[in-house]
């Protein structure tokens, strides 16, 4: 076969241990990422003339008036949503990967209506995602009721079972969506093997935090989740001083159908996420160990010195 030789650089990593083919695996979130979950960029100047009015059923509310065009969504208000979001699946205990899941049925749904939507209505709309996205992931932790709580009363059953139904049919009921993390962990298999499983871990923990940097900001929502996934990874290669598997990585990568990662998608995260690391203070120097949460799925900006004291003999 021809993936053969792949499969022996490939070492199986937590949670994969039954990877039968890893190349064919990837192939289809790839395929997966491209046909059914893309999202544009709805906050165009291109696009929101084009935006139309909500429907009364999905808007309803006993004070409810249609948003203006002086009041429709803007990238702040989801930049806070999302930080909303992290703050309740940590308060939950739940995985982090949840909020990236809510944010990908936000965006497309957002990307797929094109309606004129104003605060109260973003906010419905992003909190029944994430009610739909715990649903979905973590069955029966979280009813809706408490969701409404959490919103303090502001939204009612009512008006949320109207919006999951709305959602679910505007996405055609796709809602597994290939995560950037998801795309990172498989890609990482696809690094030699001689880089120890240890280093492979430390890796993968720096890459699943860039990938959080990364759903708060808007820049994005356009961008492929393979893209994204691809583009933490190599900048976590940097800050580890593991660049040298590159040319290795990049020829195993070859063997994908239809990705490259030459390509300017790939980069163009790379360096946006080189940026925020950068300006968040999570370099070596300024960041601090947040050593209150140790758990694994919500790993916080921590200084790399504990990872590039241990990458030394990869120089």
């Amino acid at each position: 076969r021809k993936h053969k030789s792949i499969s022996k650089t490939a070492t199986t990593t937590e949670g994969l241990e039954a990877m039968v083919d890893l190349v064919e695996q990837i192939n289809i979130l790839l395929e997966q990422d491209t046909r059914y979950y893309e999202s544009q960029d709805y906050l165009s100047p291109s696009l929101q003339p084009n935006a139309q009015l909500p429907t009364a059923e999905v808007y309803q509310s006993q004070d409810a008036v249609a948003p203006s065009p002086s009041a429709i969504i803007n990238e702040a208000w989801r930049e806070k949503i999302c930080e909303w979001s992290y703050q309740v699946v940590d308060h939950f205990d739940f995985s982090r990967e949840i909020v990236s899941i809510s944010m990908s049925f936000l965006d497309r749904y957002l990307s797929s209506t094109l309606k004129l939507v104003d605060k109260k209505l973003f906010q419905l709309t992003a909190m029944t995602c994430l009610y739909l996205a715990i649903k979905l992931y973590e069955p029966g932790s979280l009813p809706m009721q408490a969701m409404i709580e959490l919103s303090r009363g502001y939204f009612t059953v009512e008006q949320m079972t109207i919006m999951e139904m709305d959602i679910l049919r505007i996405l055609s009921w796709h809602v597994h969506p290939p995560t950037s993390v998801c795309f990172a962990r498989h890609f990482l298999q696809l690094i030699p093997a001689e880089l120890s499983n240890t280093f492979k871990h430390d890796l993968m923990e720096l890459t699943r935090f860039l990938s959080e940097l990364a759903v708060i900001d808007y820049f994005f929502v356009p961008k492929k989740m393979s893209s994204l996934g691809l583009g933490a990874l190599l900048h976590a290669m940097e800050i580890m001083h593991l660049t040298k598997f590159v040319p290795d990585f990049f020829e195993q990568l070859k063997h994908l159908h239809g990705f490259n990662p030459f390509a300017n998608e790939v980069n163009d995260c790379r360096i946006r996420l080189r940026d925020l690391y950068l300006q968040g203070g999570y370099s070596c120097g300024n960041a601090t160990m947040q050593a209150e949460d140790t758990r694994e799925e919500t790993i916080s900006p921590v200084c790399v010195s504990a990872f590039e004291s241990r990458t030394t003999a990869y120089k």
